[in-house]
């Protein structure tokens, strides 16, 4: 069982703006002051996560997810989850905020007169060894008005509970069921609740919609963001909600920040501070996604002073449909859609540069295709080619047949054909062949079936024929 990173939610980079009241006016955040280049050691409530090393694998945006810190599973009924800390009213007991995000693509919906409704049930345990603490099952349904709301494939429903313990270590199982099938995922995580006395802060959390907290004897009222993401190009902020447990800092409770990309390298440091209300000091904190960069990042606040230091995950997403990915990932999911050279000036590109690097790739290849929807249709076949292709270790879109399918698109027809052959020791072997036939190409591809391993390999000659028409494709 995996232990949750310490006080998850979220973060994006460079210069703070620090948002005043829920609903007013934000101001900038002072100019930045010296700061550590390295945060105090942090009192976690869990482990902090690895770095991610770039990976050639499936596009498993759970497995990042849960590296960086988050609950999050995959098929058959995918979910992201996050969990944040915040005081309460009495030093003896801790508010837990456990939410998670499910697309409405992975619901079951039925129709409703002239609309459609799923329904779907979350169940969340925490034990204290063999003592059940809390036990909570939940059935909501989700009622949406069009045929098109019902395939989103976005986080499109928040389900969040919030939970009052005492500080100390827990075993947390979250189950979600999807009520119109027999789809279900779980995680187990060991939680540990921090104590948050004075001095401490809360966990950041990116929300969806906040009113800021002005004493500690009111429930927290937040809406999070559970995925902690936002999408480049279409996203300019993020908030962050935070609280601070300090009664002698003044008017202010002065910040440090500190943010650095998945693998640590740190891309800025900042200060800001957040307002005094009655028994506490709650603020929001506005990053801008344009200097954050692409991919996951983490950031760190901290007092001045003061050893507990509180971090979170963010995700910035490459554009819409597309998948979250660290940078060089998606850098090597890319392989068969662009020039090899255009990839490697993308790879070479610093981090504090890659989002102006991404926005140029993504507009040239618009102008060379007439439009954003190539991106969108090569991870639409890349998932496909996960699907269909996949081979025992390898994932389908690095298979032979995925690679032909990423590059070239879908052929107008594929022809199969078996025959027999006999080998040295005269014993009959039965093989298989696959013929793409790409008429606007003028080309067929040969793959033939390596029995003895049940992978599908193409033919010297349509290997050779596939890198000409891929290359005359993506040079157009």
């Amino acid at each position: 069982m995996r232990r949750l990173l310490l006080r998850t939610a979220t973060i994006l980079p460079l210069s703070f703006l620090l948002l005043q009241a829920s609903c007013g006016g934000s101001k900038a955040a002072p100019k930045p002051a010296p700061a550590p280049a390295q945060a105090p050691a942090a009192r976690r409530p869990g482990t902090a996560a690895a770095p991610v090393a770039p990976s050639t694998a499936d596009i498993d945006g759970v497995k990042l997810y849960r590296e960086l810190g988050l609950l999050a599973r995959g098929a058959p009924m995918p979910f992201v989850g996050n969990v944040a800390f915040m005081a309460s009213g009495s030093p003896d007991s801790t508010h837990v905020v456990v939410a998670i995000t499910i697309a409405n693509g992975n619901l079951t919906f039925g129709r409703e007169t002239d609309r459609f409704r799923a329904g779907y049930t979350v169940s969340i345990t925490l034990r204290n060894g063999s003592e059940t603490v809390k036990q909570i099952e939940a059935h909501e349904s989700v009622l949406v008005a069009s045929f098109k709301e019902v395939s989103r494939l976005d986080e499109s429903v928040i389900y969040q509970e919030l939970l009052t313990v005492k500080p100390g270590r827990y075993n947390l199982t979250l189950n979600v069921r999807d009520d119109g099938s027999s789809k279900n995922g779980s995680d187990d995580v060991t939680l540990l609740v921090p104590a948050l006395g004075s001095g401490s802060l809360s966990t950041p959390v990116a929300f969806a919609r906040v009113s800021q907290r002005l004493t500690l004897d009111s429930l927290p009222r937040v809406v999070t963001n559970p995925a902690a993401n936002a999408t480049f190009g279409r996203d300019s902020l993020i908030g962050l909600y935070l609280e601070g447990y300090n009664t002698s800092a003044g008017a202010r409770l002065p910040l440090n920040i500190a943010v650095r990309t998945e693998t640590g390298r740190l891309l800025f440091n900042d200060s800001v501070s957040i307002a005094h209300r009655q028994n506490l000091y709650s603020g929001v904190l506005l990053v801008p996604v344009a200097r954050t960069g692409i991919g996951p990042v983490v950031v760190s606040v901290w007092q001045s002073g003061m050893k507990d230091t509180t971090r979170t995950p963010l995700f910035i997403g490459f554009g819409d449909e597309l998948p979250i990915a660290t940078y060089d990932d998606m850098i090597n999911y890319l392989k068969w859609f662009a020039a090899p050279e255009k990839l490697k000036a993308l790879r070479d590109t610093a981090a504090e540069f890659r989002p102006a690097a991404w926005a140029t790739f993504v507009k040239d290849n618009a102008l060379l295709t007439g439009g954003t929807e190539a991106l969108r249709d090569y991870f639409k076949r890349l998932n496909e080619a996960n699907t269909r292709f996949r081979e025992e270790g390898v994932p389908g879109w690095m298979t032979d047949r995925g690679k032909v399918l990423l590059g070239l698109g879908e052929p107008d027809q594929i022809y199969e054909q078996g025959g027999t052959t006999t080998n040295n020791a005269t014993a009959s072997q039965r093989l298989r062949s696959q013929i793409w036939e790409y008429r606007n190409m003028q080309q067929q591809l040969v793959f033939t079936e390596q029995q003895e391993f049940g992978h599908w390999r193409l033919t010297n000659s349509s290997a050779i024929a596939f890198e000409g028409a891929w290359r005359r494709r993506i040079t157009r």
